[in-house]
C-alpha cells in the first residue's frame, strides 16, 4: 500500500518538476537573448559613433582605434554582422595617431 502511494506521488511529482525546470530554462533563454540584443545594440551604436566622430579627419588615436577593434571583436562574438564591418574596413585606411597617454603630462 505504501509502495503504491509513493509510486503515485512520484508519477505526479516528476512531470511537474520537469515542467517547472523547462519553464525556468525558457525564461533564462528569453532574458539572455534580450541582454544579447541590448549589448549588441550598445556596441553597434558606439562603433558607429566612433566612426563618425573621426570620419572627417580620417585619423584616429591609437587607443581609440584599439578600443574600436575590441568592441568589434565583442560585437562579432555576439553574431553581429551588420554595416559595422563596412565602416571597420573603411577605417583600416585611416591614419592612426600614436599616443602615450600614460606618460603624457597635462598642459596647464
Amino acid at each position: 500500500m505504501v509502495e503504491q502511494i509513493i509510486k503515485t506521488i512520484i508519477s505526479y511529482l516528476v512531470p511537474a518538476l520537469i515542467g517547472f525546470l523547462i519553464a525556468q530554462v525558457t525564461g533564462y533563454r528569453k532574458k539572455n537573448n534580450s541582454m544579447k540584443i541590448a549589448i549588441m545594440t550598445l556596441l553597434q551604436s558606439n562603433l558607429t559613433n566612433t566612426y563618425f566622430l573621426y570620419d572627417d579627419e580620417k585619423t584616429i588615436p591609437d587607443y581609440i582605434y584599439k578600443n574600436f577593434l575590441n568592441e568589434l571583436k565583442a560585437y562579432e562574438g555576439l553574431d553581429g554582422d551588420d554595416y559595422v564591418h563596412t565602416i571597420a574596413e573603411k577605417m583600416k585606411s585611416w591614419k592612426i595617431i600614436r599616443t602615450d597617454i600614460l606618460h603624457d603630462k597635462p598642459q596647464i
